[in-house]
């Protein structure tokens, strides 16, 4: 008899087990990151320079300190090796020692370059490269004798101009960043003046700063 109990039992209960409702089953959507965007090999830097005049331009002339901006194209070539392109403008003005003198620079460049760069941390890297051209200069010397005497007279000349540069870099998003440079650089351009007042080559020293992107 007891057998038979436990027999009944041990039929029954998966029966029964069976009668009860499964669990609801929840889904829960997991968010996909997006893909890191893929920045273009090629970019493009926007800055301003300020370059400190190492040597006098001309006899009875300061060095001109100027100022000015540029535009650099940059291709990667690998990771941490780029070429540049750079097209500068730069102005300055200096007096004679006569203060009724006065001689205003102008100076354009075209140079080609070589850049390496690493990184520091994510956001932030160093670089450093040197570049080489072509610099197109204009010098405007002016005379105030007084009222209705003023002489101006303008010179102009092409030269070999040359750079190096190393700052840092900061990444505000993967694909456009910041930078701050020192540098060092001049250019060969020497305009005839009157014989006696010949221009110099000219070199100097400063910063440059900006903003650039990756397209």
């Amino acid at each position: 008899m007891k057998k038979s109990i436990i027999l009944a039992l041990a039929l029954a209960l998966p029966a029964m087990a069976g009668d009860e409702k499964s669990a609801p089953v929840t889904v829960v959507d997991v968010p996909v990151a997006a893909p890191a965007p893929t920045c273009s090999a090629f970019g493009v830097e926007v800055g301003a320079v300020y370059t400190a005049a190492l040597n006098d331009v001309v006899p009875g002339v300061d060095g001109i300190n100027t100022w000015g901006v540029d535009v650099t194209g940059v291709y990667d070539l690998t990771p941490n090796w780029a070429v540049t392109v750079r097209v500068g403008w730069a102005t300055g003005s200096d007096d004679y020692v006569n203060p009724t003198e006065e001689v205003e620079v102008e100076n354009w460049t075209i140079t080609a370059g070589l850049r390496y760069s690493a990184p520091i941390t994510e956001s932030l890297s160093w670089y450093a490269g040197g570049e080489i051209g072509l610099a197109y200069t204009t010098y405007e010397d002016t005379v105030d004798w007084g009222p209705n005497e003023v002489f101006t007279e303008d010179y102009e000349g092409w030269g070999f101009a040359y750079g190096i540069e190393a700052g840092l870099r900061y990444n505000i998003t993967p694909c456009m960043y910041v930078y701050g440079a020192v540098h060092y650089s001049g250019n060969f351009s020497e305009p005839d003046i009157y014989p006696g007042y010949e221009c110099s080559a000219q070199a100097g020293y400063g910063v440059r700063m900006g903003i650039g992107g990756k397209f």
